[in-house]
């Protein structure tokens, strides 16, 4: 089952050492979340990074007229409350489960050393970040760029699997629009 997490490792960094990939056994242990159950809440500290081997979670920030839903990870993607994990500091968002999930973890300090061993971990984790920051810049040009019925069909573009997976009132918040908004959009196309 760690093969699942060599693959996207070795799609990041090709090069990964026989040793290298060893330490996924010893650092990341099985880890299960019910539907609607919380990974993190609002206030604790990330103290793991989850691999998905299956489910479906989202990561959304509690206001006082709702959620906003900013990231949906779903099978072989890692998963945390990116900025607590890596200052150690209360999170400002929640992640849940949406579907069941069974993920692998492993705890800050042994990723941190992994990173302080092995070259190829910090590159995986550099390059990783790279990613996942150039994947924000997108959506964030979503919200400044386009309007509401060009976000709902870039969304359809770069997600067309996650819309029969995750409920309606979700993906209209991660669009940052109302649901009644998402559904005549959905209804006109």
């Amino acid at each position: 089952m760690h093969k699942l997490i060599e693959d996207v490792v070795l799609q990041f960094v090709p090069d990964f050492s026989r040793e290298e990939l060893d330490v996924i056994k010893t650092k990341f242990y099985p880890k299960s979340l019910q539907k609607n159950e919380h990974l993190v809440h609002v206030g604790e500290i990330a103290s793991e990074v989850v691999f998905i081997k299956k489910g479906l979670m989202r990561n959304y920030v509690p206001l006082a007229k709702g959620q906003v839903t900013n990231y949906f990870a779903e099978e072989r993607t890692f998963n945390t409350s990116a900025t607590s994990f890596f200052t150690q500091t209360p999170s400002y968002e929640a992640i849940q489960a949406i579907e069941p999930c069974e993920m692998f973890a492993i705890k800050h300090d042994d990723l941190q050393e992994l990173y302080r061993t092995y070259h190829n971990w910090e590159r995986f984790g550099r390059l990783f970040i790279e990613a996942l920051l150039v994947e924000q810049d997108l959506r964030i040009r979503w919200y400044v760029e386009l309007s509401a019925k060009e976000r709902y069909a870039a969304f359809v573009k770069t997600y067309p699997h996650l819309i029969q997976r995750v409920q309606q009132y979700h993906i209209a918040s991660f669009l940052g629009i109302t649901p009644e908004s998402l559904s005549r959009l959905r209804s006109r196309s």
